[in-house]
């Protein structure tokens, strides 16, 4: 049994997927309304960096599942077995994000906003990411707060990728 004194503070809002069957997987982050432990999901919890820590955390959430975010968490995945694949604390710290502190606290309020607008709606799982509206919508939400081109290819070929669907087929013309 651990202490729960050294546990504790390892306790955050935003949850980052630590194992996920990515055929059936909708989102790889999640914010909750109480600072938790998980031994499924990585807690997060923002440094202070002077910057609105509730708007940070949406922020971040709505990054981490776009199809830029699912694609960095992609590209800094352990395989174990096809579509299941582990997503290790050290590789995840080490990974590149959105740097939040870079932001305007104009741009964060816009990308916070977009968070409170689709937070509750249902996404699709990831295979099915190329025609899921919601995540059309975080897309678009991220692409314009952080004047970016529009990303719907990438969301549409990420969706068809054989590591996520388990299938060749599109790929191959079947």
């Amino acid at each position: 049994m651990r202490d729960t004194e050294l546990l504790w503070p390892k306790a955050g809002r935003v949850l980052i997927t630590m194992r996920s069957w990515l055929k059936t997987k909708r989102m790889v982050a999640v914010r909750v309304s109480e600072r938790v432990l998980s031994d499924v999901w990585w807690p997060f919890s923002m440094k202070k960096s002077g910057i609105n820590e509730t708007q940070a955390e949406k922020s971040l959430v709505l990054w981490l599942n776009s199809t830029l975010g699912i694609l960095m968490l992609l590209a800094h995945r352990e395989e174990t077995r096809g579509a299941w694949v582990q997503f290790k604390k050290p590789v995840l710290s080490d990974m590149p994000v959105l740097d939040l502190t870079q932001l305007s606290p104009e741009t964060l309020a816009e990308l916070a906003k977009a968070y409170d607008a689709l937070h509750g709606a249902m996404l699709l799982p990831l295979p099915e990411m190329g025609i899921d509206p919601t995540r059309a919508k975080i897309d678009a939400s991220v692409c314009k707060v952080l004047k970016l081109p529009a990303i719907d290819t990438i969301r549409q070929l990420l969706g068809q990728e054989p590591l996520i669907t388990l299938d060749i087929r599109p790929l191959v013309g079947m």
